[in-house]
Parts: structure tokens; sequence; C-alpha cells
């Protein structure tokens, strides 16, 4: 029986949410952190993000099969640089918005994302378009709900605006418009993803198992080989966390003997 793509709510589940690129695998994070500090630059760097991958993604799987690997990473930049910098430009010349200087440097840096970069080669490179295609809608989509998010966050909570317009808050914290503020936020919704996974595991499993025989995806070696990388980094984290805690009770211990 010929192989069938999975569908989208399973895609999305799976690449978008349980393997977050964000949250779970840590990438894109440098954008996240510098430049997404109000809402207008979240939306403009996530729009960029999902064309950039999307583009590529389907380009890789349905013309670089048989291209070498090292060249087809050359390709990936290429072809987003060919994407960006001509929006980027149509952006600066023709249209009204101020862009800052943020955005100027981290949008052309995201033709050289590893999101991209590591969904071609471990998907699309080994799969038809459409799954391919599928991938990187949720993967793109995943990354900017985050993205909005943490950029949402930062302008009403630190600067007390939403979409540039003052909403006069009581209180303001500044700090979540630093780095700092933005790894701490990335923090909490890390946490929050990853108290919910076995609730959504579950729901993954129900949704592929409600499918008819004659139509049940076949998983491909590529989505099960990036579903294992995923486990081991996280308990590669996992048991780092645990390590730093025990040194943490160690160094705590030792303070309070030489009291």
């Amino acid at each position: 029986m010929k192989e069938q793509t999975p569908g989208f709510r399973v895609s999305f589940l799976k690449s978008a949410v349980l393997s977050n690129p964000v949250l779970v695998q840590m990438v894109g994070l440098c954008p996240a952190v510098a430049a997404m500090t109000n809402v207008r630059s979240a939306v403009l760097i996530s729009a960029v993000l999902c064309l950039d991958l999307i583009v590529t993604c389907v380009l890789a799987s349905a013309l670089m099969k048989r291209i070498p690997r090292a060249v087809r990473v050359a390709l990936y930049l290429g072809i987003g640089l060919a994407l960006i910098c001509p929006l980027l430009y149509f952006i600066e010349t023709y249209t009204l918005m101020n862009l800052g200087l943020s955005i100027k440097v981290y949008l052309p840096l995201l033709a050289v994302n590893a999101v991209t970069a590591l969904h071609c080669e471990k998907v699309a490179v080994k799969n038809p378009v459409r799954t391919a295609f599928s991938d990187a809608a949720a993967v793109g989509l995943g990354a900017s709900i985050v993205f909005l998010i943490i950029g949402t966050l930062r302008e009403v909570l630190g600067s007390g605006a939403f979409a540039g317009i003052d909403l006069d808050l009581p209180i303001s914290l500044k700090g979540l418009s630093l780095p700092f503020g933005c790894f701490i936020l990335l923090g909490f919704l890390a946490a929050a993803l990853q108290a919910f996974s076995p609730y959504l595991r579950q729901a993954q499993t129900r949704e592929t198992d409600a499918q008819p025989a004659q139509t049940q995806p076949a998983q491909t070696d590529a989505q099960d080989d990036l579903w294992s990388d995923i486990l081991e980094a996280e308990a590669v984290s996992n048991e780092r966390l645990a390590a730093l805690d025990e040194f943490t009770e160690r160094l705590i211990g030792g303070e309070e003997d030489a009291q």
C-alpha cells in the first residue's frame, strides 16, 4: 500500500507543540531575545520565518534529494537570502514601517537559522513534498506562537503598550524589555509546556489511533529519527538539571558547615 502523509493535526501536535523549535529544541532564541520586544517585531519575524521555512523545505523536498548534503546546506542559505533580502528592501523602501535596528540586524540572519536547516535535512529531503510542507507549516506556526506570546508580554508588561498604543497600566516591569526578562518568560513557557506534555502526547496518540486503518499514516524514518533526537535531548537536559541541583545543594551545605 502506498504510504500516506500524516494529517496536519498530527504534524502540528508533534512538530509545533511537543517538539516546539523554541521551547524544546532551543533554536531561534537570538531573534526572540534581542529583537522581539513588541508585537510588531514579533509578527514580522514570525511571518518571515514561516515564509523561509516553507519555501526552503518544499524546494528541498522537490529538487534537492540527490544533491550532496554540503551543497544543500549552502543552497538553503541562498534561498533564504533570495527571499528575505528583497523583502527587507521592499519594506524599508515602499512601506511606512520604521524598522528598528534590531529588526534590520536579525531579519537577514533568519536566512541561516537552524530551524530551517534542521527540518530540511531531517524531514524535507527524505519525504514527499506534502510531508515537507506539512512539517514546515507546523514548525513555523509553533515558533510563531511562542514569538507572538513573548513579543506581546514584553511590550504590555515591559512598556505598558500594545502595538504602539499606550495602555496606561499602573505598573511596568521594565526588566522584561531586557534580554534576561525574555529568558525568564521563555523559562515559564517551557515549564508550562513540560507540565502539559503528558496530556498532549495522549491527545496525539488518540488522534493517530482514531484514523481508519486504510488511511493510517506511515511514520517515516526521518520523523522517527527527529523524535528520537528530541527525546534524547530532553533526557540529557533533565540529567544536567539534576546534576546542577546536586551541585547547588553541596555548595550550600559546604557554606553552612564553614559558618
